[in-house]
């Protein structure tokens, strides 16, 4: 039963994770094994928590805006080595 719930080696996506319930979302997998890519559109807060997150396990920061078609797509190019198994789409703004 132990196993059921196991995320070791699982690769996730937590747009929106440098801050807020992304980061927390974020930090929750990295604890938990996963690789995580975050992504937010200001460089100084994906960085800042990326540093945070890698001291605990793997985080890679990825700077794009989600609401362009530019953005989008980057983020999708910065993850192409990775088979993602989990997407949390987090991000929006109020």
């Amino acid at each position: 039963m132990t196993n059921l719930f196991n995320l070791q080696g699982k690769v996730a996506v937590v747009t929106g994770g440098s801050r807020g319930i992304g980061a927390m979302i974020a930090e929750g997998f990295i604890e938990n094994g996963v690789k995580v890519y975050i992504s937010a559109r200001k460089a100084q807060e994906v960085e800042a928590a990326a540093k945070i997150f890698n001291e605990k396990g793997a985080c890679v920061p990825v700077l794009t805006d989600l609401s362009t078609k530019e953005g989008r797509e980057a983020l999708v190019a910065a993850i192409t080595e990775d088979k993602i198994d989990i997407l949390v789409n987090n991000a929006g703004a109020t």
